[in-house]
């Protein structure tokens, strides 16, 4: 019934190989990770409420793949219904391409098009998504008045109930769609060709991999590059590596000729070949002060929910809804959270504060600046506390910390796995998935998971400040 739709589209523009391989070999993706699962999530849960903004509407969802084309058939005859004002998830079909529209109003006798974001920006992806969604439908011949992109409202903040009027924000880009109609057609018919070769298409790894966004089929692309190819590094630029690697330059012994033999870039490269990690402990120790035997470590646990849920805030605005603190000395935990009750927040920032003022130091491990989040809510105001907090992510950032993991993954699971190689931890975003679940049972894991990460960041800390 068809070939493309939005999402094999803008997966095929970003590379046609990867396009080809979620045609044919799906089975060959890399697993999902918890991190993406939880913007899938969230991105779901921002377009069912931008529903409400036009409520009344019909839901062309269909219920299983077999039925685009009967749903097809079905907003078809729906654009002819004076009954009809409002489809959700419209679906149309065009040169083989299908797109599922968010919202689409009847505005006088022709039709509004609508395409739903999650964010607070937009970028230039978000504007090719929609025009290749007004290409299909001007290839139905629907009449568009506009197509525009709605998205969250950075300046909006919750005064009760949600305000979805107040909340979401427009912006007509039909004038770029209609300038883009000729790449399109072009496009397409080219992504169908891909579609429909008896091979993949030979296409060589470059930035592509990575940029807009990570492409699922990077494990299968990648599986013949050693695991301690240069292409791992970090102090030169993607661009320049796989400008290099392109040219024939494809192995460490060729890349090595190229680089001062003193740099940071041979350390790593010593680093991947022995199978260990670099850190620049001069910078390490400089940064992380000296040890010591009263030591907090904390586990922060806050939730940046797309529409605010508590008076006051605004989109995206952290919300801490629970926190862990482990004792260095005797092993005591300290426990707290508000997952059934995110107004307790107050509470637990009480809590926090005191309980952190018993410590010499404390450590947390964190890709958010927790610092400039307990700033917010006054808990950095203590003097007792404020130069007692350090990051650990940040302090092996600037001390060069490296491994064959941490260009793609600066997680304390990335660090502590190369540290302790035959242990095997889990993803942080398992805590934040279980934590904001409508399920009581995953809830309940979400305080072990918090004590046992503070565990692996202690065992960290400790053997690298041996």
């Amino acid at each position: 019934m068809h070939i493309l739709s939005k999402s094999t589209y803008i997966k095929g523009e970003q590379c046609p190989k990867a396009l080809y391989m979620y045609k044919k070999h799906p089975y060959l993706r890399d697993k999902l990770s918890l991190e993406k699962r939880a913007k899938f999530k969230r991105g779901t849960d921002v377009g069912i409420l931008a529903r409400t903004y036009f409520p009344g509407g019909v839901n062309m969802t269909p219920t299983t793949p077999s039925l685009f084309g009967k749903m097809f058939e079905k907003t078809m005859q729906n654009l002819n219904d004076p009954n009809v004002n409002v489809m959700y998830e419209a679906i149309f079909i065009h040169n083989d391409t299908l797109i599922m529209l968010d919202i689409l109003v009847r505005d006088g006798d022709k039709w509004r098009a609508i395409e739903v974001k999650s964010s607070m920006s937009l970028n230039e992806t978000y504007y090719h998504d929609a025009s290749l969604q007004y290409y299909v439908l001007k290839g139905c011949k629907v009449p568009i008045s506009d197509i525009e992109l709605m998205y969250i409202n950075s300046d909006y903040e919750r005064k009760g109930d949600i305000d979805v009027k107040q909340l979401f924000v427009f912006k007509s880009v039909k004038d770029f769609a209609e300038n883009e109609l000729e790449n399109i057609d072009k496009k397409v018919n080219e992504l169908k060709d891909v579609v429909n070769l008896s091979n993949a298409p030979k296409i060589n790894i470059g930035t592509q991999c990575f940029t807009p966004y990570t492409c699922e089929f990077r494990g299968h692309c990648w599986k013949k590059i050693p695991d301690d190819s240069f292409l791992h590094t970090t102090s030169y630029d993607d661009k320049e590596l796989f400008s290099l690697f392109n040219s024939g330059i494809q192995d460490n012994r060729s890349f090595k000729r190229l680089i001062n033999p003193l740099s940071l870039e041979m350390n790593q490269i010593d680093a991947l070949e022995q199978d260990t990690f670099y850190i620049n402990y001069k910078k390490f120790y400089d940064l992380a002060g000296k040890k010591t035997e009263s030591i907090a470590f904390l586990n922060l646990l806050f939730y940046r929910p797309a529409v605010p849920i508590l008076d006051g805030h605004k989109p995206y605005q952290e919300v801490v809804i629970a926190f862990s603190i482990l004792s260095n000395q005797d092993g005591e935990v300290i426990e707290w959270n508000c997952l059934e009750d995110y107004s307790k927040m107050e509470e637990g920032l009480n809590i926090l504060t005191e309980e952190l003022k018993r410590f010499e130091k404390v450590i947390y491990f964190s890709a958010q600046n927790i610092n400039s989040l307990m700033h917010k809510y006054n808990i950095l105001e203590s003097k007792e506390i404020s130069f007692k907090i350090i990051n650990f992510r940040d302090v092996l950032k600037e001390s060069d910390f490296f491994n064959k993991k941490t260009k793609y993954d600066f997680s304390l699971k990335s660090i502590y796995e190369e540290l302790f190689a035959s242990e095997k931890i889990f993803e942080h975003s398992r805590i934040i998935l279980n934590a904001t679940s409508d399920n009581e049972l995953e809830r309940i894991l979400v305080g072990k998971d918090m004590e046992d990460e503070n565990k692996y960041l202690q065992k960290l800390y400790n053997r690298l400040l041996k």
